[in-house]
């Protein structure tokens, strides 16, 4: 009778083994794509944005291009931060809207700004992710990585020769626990990387500067690089500078 016990017992142990493993596997496999959280190495303050001045938005829009040949020419801590404003800084602090729109007030994007070595007067090389509630850089990676954001692009030369690079992410899911329907969500995250790619075009644009949307590169490579949330889809990468003469 004890050893009848001791069977039972072990069966138990093993059905309620087999069940963890079971309901816990779904959960390993959404997190198996990426960092858990995102680290932080060091945090940098950005100049305040100026909203007056510059040329007009239809100046902007009639100006705009798309560039692939940039010069050396450094950009300054305010062009970083006006662009960074542009993509998705705060625009009513009571109400943390921002630059562009989002559907159901969800805000499910990030920005990541990629620096080479002298791409910016007063800022280290390195991989930055925006934080627009404090208008701050937050470092995740050190040294230039324009090359390898370049490889990660298929090789497009105009990355690594950018002074910096813009890149768009997604975070799908966050969108989706407000629409659960994942055609519709999965279209509000797209339709909102495309207003912010539009605003970096015209602040580029309003700056001097010049800029290009790139969506072909490899996804796992990308993630890798910027060390992104397992929550994270990379979308965009902008490449900025000036133009070449």
């Amino acid at each position: 009778m004890q050893r009848k016990s001791k069977y039972i017992l072990g069966i138990i142990v093993l059905l309620s083994i087999f069940l963890v493993v079971y309901l816990a596997y779904p959960l390993l496999l959404k997190t198996g794509g990426g960092n858990q959280s995102r680290v932080v190495l060091g945090t940098y303050n950005l100049p305040e944005v100026q909203i007056s001045g510059g040329m007009s938005v239809d100046q902007a829009i009639q100006s705009r291009r798309s560039v692939r040949s940039f010069s050396s020419t450094p950009l300054t801590l305010q062009d970083v931060s006006q662009l960074l404003w542009a993509a998705q800084g705060i625009t009513d602090s009571e109400r943390s809207y921002r630059s562009t729109p989002s559907a159901g007030h969800v805000f499910p994007m990030e920005v990541y700004l990629v620096a080479s070595d002298s791409g910016v007067k007063d800022l280290e090389a390195g991989i930055y992710h925006y934080n627009p509630y404090n208008n701050t850089l937050e470092k995740i990676v050190e040294g230039d990585q324009t090359s390898n954001l370049s490889m990660a692009a298929h090789g497009q030369k105009w990355v690594d020769q950018a002074p910096v690079s813009l890149v768009v992410t997604g975070n799908y899911q966050k969108m989706r626990d407000k629409y659960p329907d994942k055609n519709l969500s999965t279209r509000f995250v797209d339709i909102e990387a495309g207003h912010i790619g539009e605003n970096i075009y015209l602040e580029a644009v309003s700056r001097g500067l010049g800029t290009v949307a790139i969506g072909s590169f490899y996804d796992d490579q990308m993630i890798s690089l910027l060390k992104l949330p397992s929550n994270e889809t990379p979308i965009y990468i902008f490449p900025v500078g000036y133009q070449a003469s």
